[in-house]
């Protein structure tokens, strides 16, 4: 299957593999294994919160947003198998472009963050938390599992795991 990797993008999240010299400027140098370990972590678990919590066609999964959220009830990427808004499930290159999406809307510092920095210096976390304004109110409680996944996921490293089961419980929302 062909991925959905956006060239600039693709670029900015670049492995710094077999450099001396200090990346440029708002490139992410990352550890391949690491970066893999967060990437199947987003694809299984997070993605899912992002979507149905920002992922609606009148907040993230609108087409003009700076962060977009595609999702199998939003935006849908262009695909051969004839998905539209409300049909299938979101599609692993659709998962993929999300994440690329997130990781993308603040380089510099999610790259701070990701070696150990407050991950709620980000805007993935201070506008949906309400720490910053958000036109779209406040889609994520302080101390709800949609916060507890997403900041476990962007803390997660070799020593400390995503917590799946907030994942799980923040993926059913609204609840049913």
């Amino acid at each position: 299957m062909k991925r959905f990797v956006p060239a600039l993008v693709a670029a900015g999240l670049a492995l710094g593999v077999g450099c001396s010299s200090s990346p440029d400027k708002g490139e992410l140098v990352r550890e391949p294994a690491t970066t893999r370990a967060r990437l199947d972590a987003f694809e299984d678990a997070v993605s899912i919160v992002f979507e149905k919590r920002c992922g609606s066609l009148d907040c993230h999964g609108n087409t003009e947003r700076n962060m977009r959220i595609y999702s199998a009830n939003g935006t849908r990427l262009p695909n051969d198998a004839g998905l539209r808004t409300g049909t299938g499930d979101t599609s692993e290159d659709e998962r993929l472009a999300n994440y690329h999406s997130i990781m993308g809307l603040e380089p510099e510092r999610t790259r701070d963050v990701l070696a150990g920095a407050d991950p709620y210096e980000l805007l993935v976390l201070k506008k949906p938390l309400g720490i910053e304004s958000h036109k779209g109110g406040q889609p994520i409680r302080r101390g709800d599992d949609a916060e507890q996944c997403i900041v476990s996921w962007l803390r997660a490293d070799a020593a400390t795991t995503v917590d799946l089961n907030a994942c799980a419980r923040a993926s059913i929302f609204p609840k049913e």
